[in-house]
């Protein structure tokens, strides 16, 4: 039969999907540190677009290989990205802090009133100081140097005058030029060869230097008389000492104050001009100063 084809089946190209224009699924977006509430998962896999089949005789399923399934495993899984810290700052139900209060701009005037009030605390300060401040410790002199040991006997203070109790040219001289202060002792010393030895010593405070030179030379001269010591004036405990005869006499000037020296012996008799005794007065005058700034015993 003419026009007829046997019926034999077709072969067809299997059609296939062109997936190269297919962009793939956007990656999700990090929102960004504190702003994600849900966990982030990996897109799902994708499985390779199966071929296309003949229409008239489509393959059968293919089943599944366990084994191969065992081999590759399950598909891996991609980790949750690590959540940061968010920069916002956490929500407190605590009230916020107060601002602080703004400082005032201080005034020249203020500055002034204020430099003014420390001015008068440290005044103030300074003078409560003074007040209660405590007196700074007198110097102590320094040990005399002298050759003998000097023990005080009896000391008094020249309250009636050097004039009352000086004679002959002494006192005239006073009645000029009166004394202001006097100071007559006594002490007692023993000498290297055990010899006890008695000394005067006589103290006259002048008003200046020139009538002390004055004073002290006037006594210096023969017969011209002195101030009397404690034993020649009779005072009380002295009936005992031996007499002082200006036998052993010196004297000497410190500035505004004359020092008369005299000594004598306790146990045997006194010549004049005895070198010891002289020797023992000389050394005697150095108590000078020391006697008539201490106070009276």
């Amino acid at each position: 039969m003419t026009g007829e084809q046997a019926d034999t089946q077709r072969e067809t190209a299997p059609l296939r999907r062109d997936n190269s224009r297919i962009q793939p699924d956007r990656a999700p977006v990090d929102p960004g540190p504190g702003q994600t509430t849900r966990p982030v998962f990996a897109p799902p896999h994708q499985q390779a677009p199966r071929p296309a089949h003949p229409r008239t005789n489509p393959p059968a399923h293919p089943q599944p290989n366990p084994q191969a399934y065992q081999q590759a495993g399950p598909p891996p899984q991609q980790p949750n990205p690590p959540v940061r810290q968010s920069a916002n700052p956490a929500t407190s139900r605590q009230p916020a802090p107060e601002p602080p209060p703004s400082s005032r701009r201080i005034t020249p005037m203020g500055w002034l009133a204020r430099g003014a009030g420390l001015f008068a605390i440290s005044v103030v300060s300074g003078l409560i100081w003074l007040a209660i401040k405590p007196d700074p410790p007198e110097p102590e002199d320094p040990p005399l140097a002298v050759k003998y040991d000097f023990k005080p006997i009896r000391r008094e203070e020249g309250f009636r005058g050097c004039q009352n109790v000086s004679d002959h040219k002494i006192q005239e001289f006073f009645q000029d030029a009166e004394c202001e202060h006097l100071t007559r002792a006594l002490y007692d010393t023993t000498l290297p060869d055990g010899s006890r030895v008695l000394t005067s010593i006589v103290t006259v405070l002048m008003p200046d230097a020139d009538s002390a030179r004055r004073l002290d030379q006037l006594l210096t001269e023969d017969n011209t008389g002195n101030i009397r010591d404690l034993v020649d004036d009779g005072s009380n405990d002295t009936k005992d000492l031996p007499e002082l005869a200006d036998k052993a006499y010196a004297s000497g000037q410190q500035d505004r104050l004359v020092v008369i020296g005299d000594s004598a012996y306790y146990d045997k008799k006194t010549d004049k001009g005895d070198l010891a005794l002289l020797d023992v007065s000389n050394e005697a005058l150095k108590l000078g100063w020391p006697q008539d700034q201490q106070p009276p015993s």
